[in-house]
């Protein structure tokens, strides 16, 4: 992972949390603690193109 890569996982990290990450792991298990603990997203009202 680059730093520039890092530092992404570290601000979203901060977004969700509101602090840095406690400790280094990989990506794939900081992206499975961050996807369990972002808020749903609101239902999606489907509308018409023709009206």
């Amino acid at each position: 992972m680059s730093s520039e890569e890092r530092q992404a996982w570290i601000d979203l990290w901060k977004a969700v949390f509101g602090e840095p990450p406690p400790i280094q792991a990989e990506s794939d298990m900081t992206a499975r603690i961050l996807v369990e603990h972002l808020p749903p997203l609101p239902p999606y009202e489907l509308k018409s193109r023709t009206g």
